[in-house]
């Protein structure tokens, strides 16, 4: 679906009294979902017809709405005290606006203390407050809260293979075959066959092997994504990197690129590279 297709669903879905009272968008860019967040909220909101002379629009615009609250990490997380800020905000009735929202920017970041506040707050729900939740790591929101959640794929130009996968095509030619290939042996490969393959990689260059955790990284996050929301089936340049996976449990899946994320991080601290891939396969299930 559409980027616009989705922001005129949602809105019409309030038009129409049918509307969740909690959105989740996934998607490539914060910013850019954050301005069409804040677009919707304005045409759900305005009390005119969208022009300069309506308090609610012009406010939001200015960032001095009371009633539309935007969040965003306090160093590396979300803490408890701006969900409680939220609560708090918005234990009365909403002041200029029809709805009480607040805009949850990279939710992921929510830590334990907070998702669990925010859990909390969605499973009582009020009929005048609409929350916002906008990430770029859907696998990081808590699965509780996205079963509380309307999920749209919110992804922006993603017209080619390399907008999918944020890369150029020098990177392209220089991993993807051979990243597609790895995640292929990668499924039921034996450990001790899979070993002889780590010699092979180690010998790259330290950029080049890094650029291959990544891209299987991505292919797994794009299957992740695709089991959830089915976000990729109508692309058909998608099809091989989907079909390189062949397990659809989302634990798996998760451990996975919880694995490929540690070893990419160790890629940029630790000099031998043989150690690192060694642990890659020797970590992988």
């Amino acid at each position: 679906m559409k980027i616009e297709e989705i922001k005129d669903m949602i809105i019409s879905s309030f038009h129409e009294k049918n509307n969740s009272h909690a959105f989740l968008l996934s998607t490539n860019n914060i910013d850019k979902a954050l301005n069409d967040v804040l677009d919707i909220v304005k045409k759900v909101n305005c009390l005119g017809d969208g022009n300069d002379s309506c308090n609610v629009c012009t406010t939001i615009d200015s960032s001095t709405n009371p009633d539309v609250i935007v969040v965003r990490a306090e160093g590396k997380e979300i803490k408890k005290d701006q969900i409680l800020n939220i609560i708090s905000s918005f234990s009365t009735k909403p002041s200029i606006s029809k709805y009480s929202t607040y805009i949850i920017c990279n939710a992921d970041k929510m830590n334990d203390f907070s998702a669990n506040k925010m859990l909390k707050f969605l499973e009582e729900p009020e009929g005048n407050i609409v929350g916002f939740f906008i990430t770029d790591k859907l696998n990081g929101i808590i699965p509780t809260i996205r079963s509380r959640c309307e999920i749209y794929n919110y992804h922006f130009g993603n017209n080619s293979i390399l907008d999918l996968l944020d890369i150029n095509e020098e990177e392209y030619a220089l991993a993807y075959d051979l990243a597609l290939k790895l995640t292929i042996r990668l499924n039921d490969e034996p450990k001790y066959s899979l070993m002889a393959d780590s010699k092979t990689i180690s010998k790259r260059e330290r950029d080049e092997i890094d650029l291959l955790f990544k891209l299987i990284k991505k292919f797994y996050v794009l299957k992740y994504e695709n089991i959830q929301l089915n976000m990729y089936n109508d692309l058909e340049y998608v099809e091989n990197i989907l079909d390189s996976i062949t397990t659809t449990d989302l634990s798996i899946i998760v451990k996975r690129i919880k694995i490929l994320d540690n070893i990419i991080n160790e890629m940029n601290i630790y000099v031998n590279r043989d150690l690192i891939v060694n642990k890659f396969f020797i970590l992988w299930e």
